[in-house]
């Protein structure tokens, strides 16, 4: 029986595989993540693209516009070491990767309903479907050896050759080390080095590499020949939905970034919000936060006393987390105005709509209120990764109210593939923003103002902090407690013996940094 094409392609796909699973082995076995990261992930973006037909993946569709995304989360591995944010990357990074080869492989734009399952039913269905297909092809090659050499005669043919050729073997053994005490010497200690073997851990790096090797050709696999799943009727495939199809028009993979939405209409079956109902809804909303708006300029900005026996830093921690909450509440609701709202006419519309922006406006206060709250916090407490994770979501709230206030005024501005970007854009900018050297260097201003510095928290952040201790410590050689964060830091490097695929480069500058100072 002679291999098909496909046969042939699905062995080099597996042979590649293979390559990428011992590289694997090598980069990450028994190693932390650094630099080994965005090499194992350009190896896998190698294996995904040289595996594939030219007309199956096209390299030239919007939807590679991910790849950027995916490049800059996998480099923070080799250029930060803030263990939460790389922690979440650890989950970020492979889900990018899995949503990016999926729509670049069908080439039709997924639907609104089928924006998320597609990269479920391509991992759960398609990789599963091609799990046993190793085992299935590697039988097949050696089926077809055996028949080509002439059955099982030969396999006993060499065992015989084997059995005979043990005594010569043997006797040659040991004239050979009988003439030569080196080489004697040598095989008296193979039984030692056989023994040091530890099987176990062999038999696990084995597994592990055979375990990546399958798991690779099985998701490469199922991307390039998915099976189409059958209809109701048990009919053929529906090919736009579970095959690589034709880039047609509208359809292609580019609408799903520039493609506009409808104005305002809701999901089929929902009911529509009535507008006077709505209105009435948005009046009693903003008139109350019309009010709170007035205290909170009395209090924030015309320096207003606060009530006795309340103090700035008590006042910023009660109500920072309500305020937070009201703010996605109108959020919330402006979405499903947006959405839900059944159209008046003109005249009405645009009240409505205008009410919409006054919500907006107040929803900006709130933020600004809750944002001033937490900076008299951190003033009395310091910072923390949590504080400045918080000041970054009210960041991206801010930018999505704008984003809704745009869609409010052209209806027909992709608002949801927008929120998207801009979350998915303000992730990446924050893992680039140096989280921890900015905790670093607020505690150490803070710490210039007060004296007061947890110099146990400014140890356990990431080296990104250790260039602002160092030149702190530099600056004032007499303060204690910068000593003290120096002294954990130091010990830590010296605790880490990185090999070449461990390097990181904000490890790197922690070592200079602390070189000169001591």
């Amino acid at each position: 029986m002679q291999p098909t094409d496909t046969n042939r392609a699905e062995l080099r796909l597996l042979a590649a595989a293979f390559g990428c699973a011992v590289l694997h082995h090598y980069l990450f076995y028994g190693h932390s993540w650094g630099v080994s990261y965005p090499l194992f992930a350009a190896a896998l973006y190698a294996l995904y693209y040289t595996t594939a037909a030219r007309q199956e993946v096209p390299l030239k569709q919007p939807v590679n516009l991910l790849l950027l995304p995916v490049l800059l989360l996998s480099l923070t591995y080799m250029l930060h070491s803030g263990v939460l944010l790389l922690m979440l990357n650890a989950l970020m990074v492979p889900l990018l990767i899995l949503i990016h080869m999926t729509w670049s492989s069908r080439h039709a734009a997924p639907s609104a309903e089928s924006l998320w399952f597609q990269p479920l039913e391509q991992l759960a269905v398609q990789t599963l479907r091609s799990v046993p297909r190793p085992i299935q092809l590697l039988l097949a090659v050696l089926q077809r050896r055996r028949t080509s050499s002439g059955g099982a005669g030969q396999g006993r043919k060499v065992l015989l050759g084997l059995l005979l050729s043990a005594p010569l073997v043997f006797m040659v053994l040991m004239l050979l080390a009988s003439a030569d005490t080196v080489f004697d010497r040598s095989l008296a200690r193979l039984p030692d080095l056989l023994a040091g073997l530890e099987l176990g851990e062999e038999a696990f790096r084995l597994l592990w590499v055979a375990a990546v090797t399958v798991g690779l050709f099985a998701y490469i696999n199922g991307l390039h020949r998915p099976k189409p799943r059958r209809s109701e009727e048990g009919g053929p495939a529906s090919p736009p939905e579970y095959g690589p199809v034709p880039i047609t028009g509208p359809a292609s993979a580019s609408s799903l970034f520039t493609a506009s939405e409808p104005a305002f209409e809701p999901p089929s079956g929902l009911p529509k919000i009535d507008p006077t109902v709505a209105g009435t809804m948005l009046v009693m909303l903003n008139a109350v936060y019309a009010l709170f708006a007035l205290v909170q300029f009395s209090y924030f900005f015309a320096g207003a006393e606060l009530p006795e026996g309340i103090t700035y830093a008590a006042y910023a921690r009660k109500g920072f987390a309500e305020l937070v909450l009201v703010t996605l509440i109108n959020l919330s609701v402006l979405i499903a105005m947006v959405y839900g709202v059944r159209r008046p006419g003109n005249r009405a519309w645009l009240a409505l709509r205008s009410l919409l922006a006054l919500l907006v406006g107040f929803s900006t206060v709130m933020l600004v209120s809750a944002y001033l709250r937490l900076a008299l916090y951190e003033e009395a407490y310091g910072f923390t990764v949590t504080r400045i994770l918080v000041h970054a979501f009210m960041l991206l709230l801010t930018v999505l109210f704008l984003l809704a206030l745009v869609k409010l005024w052209k209806p027909q501005f992709p608002l949801v593939r927008s929120y998207l970007i801009a979350a998915l854009a303000g992730y990446v900018i924050l893992n680039y923003a140096s989280v921890d050297g900015l905790i670093a260097r607020g505690n150490i201003a803070r710490y210039e103002r007060t004296g007061h510095l947890d110099t146990g928290y400014l140890g356990s952040l990431g080296y990104e902090a250790v260039p602002y201790v160092a030149a702190m410590q530099h600056r004032r050689p007499d303060l204690a407690e910068l000593s003290v964060a120096a002294e954990t830091y130091r010990t830590r490097l010296q605790e880490e013996k990185p090999r070449w695929m461990e390097w990181n480069l904000a490890r790197w500058r922690a070592e200079r940094a602390l070189e000169l100072i001591e």
